[in-house]
This record gives C-alpha cells, sequence and structure tokens, in this order.
C-alpha cells in the first residue's frame, strides 16, 4: 500500500533502526512487469528490479535474492529479499 517514496522512506527508517550485523527482510508479492495496483484493496505490487531500484536508493545492501517455489503460474510470484 505504500508509494515509491513512502517505501524508501520506511526503508530509511529501518536502516537506521538495524543493530550491528542485523538484516532486513522483504517476503512480497511482485508484479512480472513494471507497477500493479489492485483496484480492490487499492495495494501496489512491484517489478523485483523496481523494488531493488528503491532498496539501493535507501542506502541498503542486497544480501540474497530468492523467488518462493510451489506457487502455481496463475498467481503473481512471490520473493524475498534480504537486505543491510
Amino acid at each position: 500500500h505504500l508509494t515509491d517514496k513512502d517505501l524508501l522512506n520506511f526503508l530509511v527508517r529501518c536502516k537506521k533502526s538495524l543493530r550491528p550485523n542485523g538484516v532486513i527482510i522483504i517476503k512480497d508479492n511482485m508484479a512480472r512487469q513494471g507497477c500493479k495496483l489492485d483496484p480492490i484493496d487499492s495495494s501496489i505490487s512491484r517489478h523485483l528490479d523496481i523494488m531493488k531500484v528503491i532498496i539501493t536508493k535507501a542506502g541498503l545492501e542486497i544480501l540474497a535474492v530468492e523467488k518462493q517455489e510451489g506457487f502455481p503460474e496463475i498467481i503473481m510470484p512471490v520473493w524475498m529479499i534480504a537486505m543491510k
């Protein structure tokens, strides 16, 4: 539900709150291309590449990226991103 700007600000705040050796992990639905707005619940799904750009702009380093396996192809893919 966060705009790109709000997501960026949220990640910056998370980074400032990290303890030494701490990590941030996001697990979320990711659009197959671009951004997708759900008209029912107003949620925003971004492509993984867009998420990576926002994470980098927040000054975070991506440690690992992994796709959730076992979901049907008809639903949006779920990705997990670990960062510090």
